[in-house]
């Protein structure tokens, strides 16, 4: 880029967001008074950028000319898709030019899909800074709460140790898990076997003292409709119980079915949610 280049980017960063308004990275000591203010439930997402998944993320902010924040868009390194997270802090909040600075910042290409996860209030806020690709889904973030009503330990759901990793990478991609990351094989993973074969399998997106994420379920379609869906999500909820008393998971609104699983086995809904694809 050549110096009269910059310039122009300046100007229209300017004419975006306001004149004496900055974007720039956050420091770290930025992003911990956000986390000591944010609500978990409300911002799961970036709630996880602040926390499991901070090494692995970018935070950039958007500020006035006295230096209040007015929101962070933060990109996630390491998915084999463009994942964002946002956290709008006033209304004057411009996603779209923080949006623009991040790409050229980041190297990101023209065509590139950006995906993201939002709540209701702030999707109504952002939808109209967004050039959506398709409509977005609806997503139910759930919190088991009911520990009652959790079934018996089925001895037939084995942990899963390292000589089951490669199986685990195959299967998570013949059943085209978007959001697993091979990372992931850090924290447990339970499956049933059958004639030598992984036919249920369930995992974690996050795991820890603070809070953990049930994540990478999934059945083989020969297998489903067949309660191992059910056991593996109970083993996976049992065992994050043990290192912390918040245990979450995401659900598509559509999928009724796997609503009344989580559910029967103790989970309530705790926010509604958007999945957004936009271009960048």
């Amino acid at each position: 880029m050549t110096s009269q280049d910059h310039v122009n980017v300046e100007a229209l960063y300017q004419t975006l967001i306001g004149v004496g308004d900055m974007i720039r990275e956050l420091t770290p000591a930025e992003l911990k008074s956000i986390l000591n203010s944010i609500n978990r439930e409300q911002h799961f997402l970036y709630y996880s950028y602040l926390t499991a998944r901070k090494h692995n993320s970018v935070h950039y902010g958007h500020f006035t000319d006295q230096g209040e924040l007015l929101g962070v868009l933060a990109f996630l390194r390491g998915l084999p898709f463009y994942a964002f997270s946002v956290f709008p802090v006033e209304k004057s909040f411009c996603l779209r030019s923080v949006l623009s600075f991040m790409k050229e910042q980041l190297n990101l290409p023209d065509d590139a899909v950006g995906n993201v996860i939002v709540n209701e209030e702030v999707m109504a806020v952002l939808a109209s800074q967004l050039e959506l690709v398709k409509s977005p889904k609806k997503l139910l973030l759930m919190k088991h709460i009911h520990q009652e009503a959790l079934p018996p330990v089925d001895t037939s759901v084995l942990h899963l140790g390292p000589p089951y990793f490669e199986l685990i990478e195959s299967k998570m991609a013949d059943l085209d898990t978007m959001a697993f990351s091979k990372e992931e094989l850090q924290y447990p993973f339970y499956g049933v076997m059958e004639q030598h074969e992984l036919i249920a399998v369930g995992g974690y997106h996050i795991y820890s003292e603070d809070y953990v994420e049930l994540g990478n379920i999934g059945t083989d379609v020969r297998w489903r409709r067949q309660g191992y869906g059910k056991k593996i999500c109970a083993e996976l909820t049992r065992a994050g119980g043990k290192v912390t008393s918040n245990v979450y998971l995401n659900v598509l609104e559509e999928n009724v079915g796997a609503i009344s699983l989580y559910q029967s086995i103790g989970f309530e809904l705790m926010c509604k949610q958007y999945m957004v694809q936009f271009v960048i």
